[in-house]
Protein backbone atom coordinates (compact mmCIF):
# COMPACT_ATOMS: atom_id res chain seq x y z
CA UNK A 1 0.00 0.00 0.00
CA UNK A 2 1.11 3.71 -0.84
CA UNK A 3 -0.20 6.67 0.09
CA UNK A 4 -4.04 5.10 0.78
CA UNK A 5 -5.54 7.64 2.96
CA UNK A 6 -9.91 7.58 3.30
CA UNK A 7 -11.92 8.82 6.08
CA UNK A 8 -15.35 6.73 6.92
CA UNK A 9 -18.23 9.00 8.75
CA UNK A 10 -20.19 7.47 10.63
CA UNK A 11 -23.25 5.77 8.58
CA UNK A 12 -21.46 5.83 5.22
CA UNK A 13 -20.78 3.38 2.32
CA UNK A 14 -16.97 3.30 1.62
CA UNK A 15 -16.41 0.68 -1.06
CA UNK A 16 -12.92 -0.39 -2.69
CA UNK A 17 -13.18 -2.15 -6.07
CA UNK A 18 -9.74 -2.51 -7.85
CA UNK A 19 -8.07 -5.89 -9.92
CA UNK A 20 -6.89 -9.24 -8.21
CA UNK A 21 -3.33 -8.11 -6.05
CA UNK A 22 -4.08 -4.36 -6.18
CA UNK A 23 -3.74 -4.32 -2.37
CA UNK A 24 -7.62 -4.43 -1.23
CA UNK A 25 -7.73 -7.28 1.33
CA UNK A 26 -4.06 -6.02 2.26
CA UNK A 27 -5.81 -2.30 3.24
CA UNK A 28 -8.43 -4.54 4.91
CA UNK A 29 -6.19 -6.40 7.56
CA UNK A 30 -4.31 -2.91 8.48
CA UNK A 31 -7.86 -1.37 9.29
CA UNK A 32 -8.31 -4.69 11.43
CA UNK A 33 -4.95 -4.63 12.86
CA UNK A 34 -3.42 -8.24 10.73
CA UNK A 35 -0.90 -5.97 9.80
CA UNK A 36 1.15 -3.03 10.59
CA UNK A 37 1.56 -0.20 8.31
CA UNK A 38 5.13 1.28 8.05
CA UNK A 39 3.83 4.66 8.15
CA UNK A 40 1.41 6.25 8.53
CA UNK A 41 -2.15 5.65 11.04
CA UNK A 42 -5.06 4.03 11.26
CA UNK A 43 -7.58 6.11 13.46
CA UNK A 44 -10.97 5.29 15.06
CA UNK A 45 -13.14 7.85 16.31
CA UNK A 46 -10.51 9.87 16.36
CA UNK A 47 -7.66 7.60 18.64
CA UNK A 48 -4.88 5.78 16.85
CA UNK A 49 -5.73 2.53 16.46
CA UNK A 50 -2.08 1.15 17.64
CA UNK A 51 -2.92 2.90 21.11
CA UNK A 52 -6.43 1.00 21.61
CA UNK A 53 -6.89 -2.84 22.66
CA UNK A 54 -6.83 -4.31 19.48
CA UNK A 55 -9.69 -7.28 20.51
CA UNK A 56 -11.63 -4.84 22.23
CA UNK A 57 -11.89 -2.24 19.08
CA UNK A 58 -12.40 -5.47 16.80
CA UNK A 59 -15.68 -6.53 18.85
CA UNK A 60 -17.32 -3.31 17.59
CA UNK A 61 -16.56 -4.26 14.55
CA UNK A 62 -19.30 -7.21 11.84
CA UNK A 63 -16.34 -8.84 9.20
CA UNK A 64 -16.96 -10.66 7.20
CA UNK A 65 -13.66 -11.98 4.94
CA UNK A 66 -13.15 -14.14 1.76
CA UNK A 67 -11.33 -16.96 4.13
CA UNK A 68 -14.29 -16.84 6.65
CA UNK A 69 -14.89 -20.17 8.31
CA UNK A 70 -18.35 -22.25 8.93
CA UNK A 71 -18.09 -23.70 12.66
CA UNK A 72 -18.66 -27.59 13.29
CA UNK A 73 -22.28 -26.88 14.93
CA UNK A 74 -25.87 -26.02 14.42
CA UNK A 75 -26.83 -22.28 13.16
CA UNK A 76 -27.56 -20.51 16.09
CA UNK A 77 -23.76 -21.38 17.60
CA UNK A 78 -22.30 -20.56 14.54
CA UNK A 79 -24.49 -16.84 14.60
CA UNK A 80 -24.41 -16.08 18.27
CA UNK A 81 -20.90 -17.67 19.46
CA UNK A 82 -19.38 -17.48 22.89
CA UNK A 83 -21.75 -14.26 23.09
CA UNK A 84 -24.83 -14.19 25.28
CA UNK A 85 -27.06 -13.73 22.29
CA UNK A 86 -30.25 -14.79 22.70
CA UNK A 87 -32.49 -17.50 20.02
CA UNK A 88 -34.59 -14.53 19.23
CA UNK A 89 -31.16 -12.65 18.46
CA UNK A 90 -29.90 -15.64 15.58
CA UNK A 91 -33.51 -15.04 13.98
CA UNK A 92 -33.38 -11.30 13.65
CA UNK A 93 -29.80 -11.88 12.11
CA UNK A 94 -30.72 -14.38 9.92
CA UNK A 95 -33.72 -12.32 8.31
CA UNK A 96 -31.20 -9.60 8.35
CA UNK A 97 -29.06 -11.40 6.09
CA UNK A 98 -31.51 -12.96 3.90
CA UNK A 99 -31.28 -16.68 5.76
CA UNK A 100 -34.24 -16.73 7.76
CA UNK A 101 -36.41 -18.59 5.20
CA UNK A 102 -34.08 -21.51 4.55
CA UNK A 103 -33.20 -22.28 8.11
CA UNK A 104 -37.07 -22.61 8.81
CA UNK A 105 -37.01 -24.77 5.86
CA UNK A 106 -34.57 -27.23 7.54
CA UNK A 107 -35.59 -29.91 9.76
CA UNK A 108 -34.07 -28.85 13.34
CA UNK A 109 -34.42 -24.82 12.56
CA UNK A 110 -32.38 -22.89 14.04
CA UNK A 111 -31.23 -26.04 15.95
CA UNK A 112 -29.84 -28.06 12.24
CA UNK A 113 -26.29 -29.41 12.82
CA UNK A 114 -24.21 -27.73 10.12
CA UNK A 115 -20.36 -29.03 9.07
CA UNK A 116 -17.46 -27.42 9.31
CA UNK A 117 -16.43 -25.82 6.17
CA UNK A 118 -20.15 -25.86 5.15
CA UNK A 119 -20.11 -28.61 2.96
CA UNK A 120 -24.10 -28.86 3.02
CA UNK A 121 -24.73 -25.27 2.48
CA UNK A 122 -24.77 -23.55 -0.75
CA UNK A 123 -22.33 -20.76 -1.33
CA UNK A 124 -24.49 -18.36 -1.16
CA UNK A 125 -25.85 -20.04 2.40
CA UNK A 126 -22.56 -20.27 3.68
CA UNK A 127 -22.20 -16.34 2.98
CA UNK A 128 -25.52 -15.68 4.51
CA UNK A 129 -24.74 -17.46 8.00
CA UNK A 130 -21.34 -15.54 7.70
CA UNK A 131 -23.00 -12.37 7.37
CA UNK A 132 -25.59 -13.08 10.36
CA UNK A 133 -22.59 -13.78 12.27
CA UNK A 134 -21.07 -10.45 11.20
CA UNK A 135 -24.28 -8.44 12.42
CA UNK A 136 -25.77 -10.33 14.98
CA UNK A 137 -24.38 -7.99 17.55
CA UNK A 138 -25.51 -4.74 15.84
CA UNK A 139 -21.91 -3.28 14.89
CA UNK A 140 -21.30 0.13 14.60
CA UNK A 141 -18.68 -0.67 11.88
CA UNK A 142 -18.96 -3.59 9.04
CA UNK A 143 -16.04 -4.86 7.09
CA UNK A 144 -16.96 -6.90 3.76
CA UNK A 145 -14.18 -8.48 1.91
CA UNK A 146 -16.34 -9.90 -1.55
CA UNK A 147 -19.14 -11.04 1.39
CA UNK A 148 -22.22 -10.77 -1.04
CA UNK A 149 -20.35 -12.25 -4.26
CA UNK A 150 -22.23 -15.99 -4.15
CA UNK A 151 -25.84 -13.90 -3.55
CA UNK A 152 -28.28 -13.63 -6.29
CA UNK A 153 -30.12 -9.74 -7.18
CA UNK A 154 -32.91 -10.75 -4.36
CA UNK A 155 -30.66 -11.23 -1.25
CA UNK A 156 -28.29 -8.93 -1.93
CA UNK A 157 -30.80 -6.07 -1.34
CA UNK A 158 -32.02 -7.61 1.37
CA UNK A 159 -28.73 -7.34 3.38
CA UNK A 160 -28.25 -3.67 2.03
CA UNK A 161 -31.37 -2.91 3.44
CA UNK A 162 -30.57 -4.50 6.33
CA UNK A 163 -27.28 -2.84 6.54
CA UNK A 164 -29.25 0.72 6.02
CA UNK A 165 -31.66 0.04 8.89
CA UNK A 166 -28.43 -0.85 11.11
CA UNK A 167 -26.82 2.04 10.12
CA UNK A 168 -23.25 0.88 10.69
CA UNK A 169 -20.41 2.50 8.72
CA UNK A 170 -19.65 0.35 6.08
CA UNK A 171 -16.23 -0.76 4.38
CA UNK A 172 -16.43 -2.94 1.66
CA UNK A 173 -14.68 -4.57 -0.65
CA UNK A 174 -16.62 -5.43 -3.93
CA UNK A 175 -15.81 -7.53 -7.34
CA UNK A 176 -19.45 -7.09 -8.11
CA UNK A 177 -19.67 -3.49 -9.01
CA UNK A 178 -23.84 -3.92 -9.28
CA UNK A 179 -23.69 -4.26 -5.48
CA UNK A 180 -22.08 -0.64 -4.64
CA UNK A 181 -24.08 1.93 -6.62
CA UNK A 182 -25.42 3.06 -3.43
CA UNK A 183 -22.02 3.36 -1.88
CA UNK A 184 -21.24 7.32 -0.61
CA UNK A 185 -17.26 6.91 -1.93
CA UNK A 186 -15.40 4.50 -3.85
CA UNK A 187 -12.04 4.13 -4.19
CA UNK A 188 -10.27 2.61 -7.16
CA UNK A 189 -7.13 0.55 -6.48
CA UNK A 190 -4.23 -0.20 -8.70
CA UNK A 191 -0.46 -1.63 -7.74
CA UNK A 192 -1.50 -0.68 -3.88
CA UNK A 193 -2.30 2.94 -4.48
CA UNK A 194 -6.19 4.99 -4.75
CA UNK A 195 -6.21 5.52 -9.01
CA UNK A 196 -9.67 7.29 -8.51
CA UNK A 197 -12.65 8.00 -6.23
CA UNK A 198 -16.16 9.12 -5.96
CA UNK A 199 -19.69 8.46 -6.76
CA UNK A 200 -20.63 5.10 -8.87
CA UNK A 201 -22.77 7.56 -11.29
CA UNK A 202 -19.43 9.65 -11.91
CA UNK A 203 -16.86 7.00 -12.31
CA UNK A 204 -19.09 5.34 -14.69
CA UNK A 205 -19.35 8.05 -16.89
CA UNK A 206 -15.73 8.89 -17.49
CA UNK A 207 -13.30 6.99 -18.91
CA UNK A 208 -10.83 5.70 -16.53
CA UNK A 209 -9.99 2.27 -14.53
CA UNK A 210 -13.88 2.36 -12.78
CA UNK A 211 -15.26 2.42 -15.97
CA UNK A 212 -12.95 -0.36 -17.67
CA UNK A 213 -13.83 -2.62 -14.67
CA UNK A 214 -17.13 -2.29 -15.23
CA UNK A 215 -16.84 -2.70 -18.83
CA UNK A 216 -15.29 -6.54 -18.24
CA UNK A 217 -18.17 -7.14 -15.89
CA UNK A 218 -20.80 -6.28 -18.94
CA UNK A 219 -18.98 -8.58 -21.57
Amino acid sequence: LQDVSFTARPGEFIAFVGPSGSGKSTLLRVLLGFEQPDSGSVYFDGQDFSRLDVQAVRSQIGVVLQSGRVMAGDFFTNIVGASAHTIEDAWEAARMAGLAEDIEAMPMGMHTVVSEGANTLSGGQRQRLLIARAIVSKPRVVFFDEATSALDNRTQAIVSRSLERLNATRVVIAHRLSTIVNATRIYVMEHGRVVQSGRYQDLIAREGPFAELAKRQVH
